[in-house]
């Protein structure tokens, strides 16, 4: 975001609302596939979280494509582009 501070996008009208959207309309999470509960709030792994499909610190805009996630498959595939290949989980490959 030029010119502004990276702590404060994610408040950003249009983000929220964007945000907001996808939780009312998506239940289930692009990376792992599972459910997402409605009823669970940050910081639980299970709940919520909009995802940036092209992650902002990699030149992806906060107000680009958005998917739902669950808070733990969000954060554990980090700053990585893309989505996983199908049939792919997020994790170490062993």
């Amino acid at each position: 975001m030029a010119g502004g501070s990276h702590k404060n996008r994610t408040t950003h009208r249009a983000y929220r609302r964007k945000r907001d959207q996808l939780r009312r309309t998506s239940d289930t999470c692009h990376l792992c596939g599972g459910w997402i509960d409605p009823d669970l709030r940050s910081p639980h792994p299970l709940s919520f979280t909009a995802d940036h499909v092209i992650p902002v610190s990699k030149g992806g805009s906060n107000l680009g494509e958005l998917r739902a996630a669950h808070r733990r498959c969000n954060s554990r595939r980090d700053n990585r582009d893309g989505l996983p290949a199908a049939g792919e989980r997020h994790g170490r490959r062993w």
